[in-house]
């Protein structure tokens, strides 16, 4: 700590189910490496080369996998949070990190799929577009009661019902804190690049239908050509399909989910709130909070049915962040990150008003 500086809070990450993530991802690394095992075993029996080479990707595989499994342990669970009167700060080790809490820019907050009051809770400070062109942020993984800890680094008293993710947004406000108005995308609910992996798991969904086939007409001919079903080659070949079979199938099943199914549902359940202090969004699980005295200007792009994406333009020292929300990009931000970015919007010109005014000095 500094001389004189005061800690606030403090905490660690709680001790509950990690992200799906850390879950999934080892999980098709070891499905492939047991099509590797599978292929090397069917060689060998076979007495053909390659074998070796096979049980090596297997290992490395497994290897990557159980390294991405237990990662998290080491590099996210000895971390301690800290909230002082002047900074945020994260440790591990002899490793830290800060931020100084009057140029963070905004927060955000996800809440844990499962466990109520934890969350992920992520402070943002940016800084301006260009050659060095950056952004600090520090992350609290899965603390608890996340929106009173960002509560405690804005220096505003938390309301009764924070520390809840089901709580109406409107009910999240600040004591006097004015709502002056609300709205939701009017659109269809799924962006450019939402809609490109979409179709991307539909090309994976017809190559893992396309691979299906051809795959059961070889194991149906092989018995056909003196190969029985009982044999360990025809079992091991089987296995060793099925299981590719069953990870391009679920890769191409999960980018459709995604980019059509979820994001159309999470559109649905996206909000906007703007009130005398600050903006707020929240889309599904995830809540974002821009204090309005950082926005300098609003970016407008058009998109579909005649409506409108209002880009943030933020305030940072000596320029103005406006890459942040993505304003400058040729494809916006995934709408899953929940950037400082109101999509689909029909009034534009009042809610670029309504933002823009009464908009005070920087705090210092």
């Amino acid at each position: 700590m500094l001389p004189h500086e005061e800690v606030l809070w403090h905490g660690h990450r709680e001790e509950v189910p990690r992200d799906r993530r850390w879950v999934f991802g080892p999980a098709m690394l070891y499905a492939l490496s047991l099509v590797f095992l599978a292929f090397a075993l069917l060689l060998w029996v076979e007495g053909a080369p390659g074998a070796r080479e096979n049980v090596s990707l297997a290992a490395l595989l497994s290897l990557f996998a159980t390294a991405v499994l237990v990662a998290p342990r080491y590099l996210h669970d000895p971390a301690i949070y800290v909230v002082t009167d002047r900074r945020v700060i994260w440790r591990r080790g002899g490793m830290q990190r800060s931020v100084e809490r009057r140029f963070i820019e905004f927060g955000r907050i996800a809440w844990h799929r499962s466990v109520a009051g934890v969350g992920h809770l992520e402070v943002v400070r940016a800084v301006p577009f260009g050659p060095l062109a950056r952004r600090q942020r520090l992350q609290f993984l899965d603390v608890r009661s996340p929106d009173v800890v960002f509560a405690a680094i804005r220096g505003v008293e938390p309301s009764a019902t924070l520390g809840h993710r089901d709580v109406p947004l409107v009910e999240r406000l600040d004591p006097g804190e004015e709502v002056e108005w609300g709205g939701h995308p009017e659109g269809w609910n799924i962006g450019l690049r939402e809609l490109g992996i979409a179709v991307l798991g539909v090309v994976v969904v017809g190559v893992a239908l396309r691979y299906g086939y051809q795959v059961a007409t070889i194991l149906l001919g092989l018995e056909v050509r003196g190969l029985p079903v009982q044999s360990l080659t025809w079992i091991l070949f089987f296995v060793a399909v099925a299981v590719a079979w069953v990870v391009i199938s679920c890769v191409g099943g999960t980018l459709l989910w995604y980019g059509a199914f979820r994001s159309r549902a999470l559109g649905s359940d996206t909000e906007y709130l703007l009130t005398d202090e600050r903006l707020l969004i929240r889309r599904g699980r995830t809540e974002l909070s821009v204090d309005r005295r950082r926005i300098v200007d609003v970016a407008e792009t058009r998109g579909a049915l005649g409506l409108s994406n209002l880009f943030l333009v933020l305030d940072a020292p000596e320029s103005r962040a406006v890459a942040l929300s993505g304003a400058l990009k040729r494809f916006p931000p995934p709408r899953d990150l929940v950037a400082p970015v109101l999509y689909e919007i029909r009034e534009v010109e009042r809610v670029r008003d309504l933002i823009l005014a009464r908009r005070s000095s920087i705090p210092g």
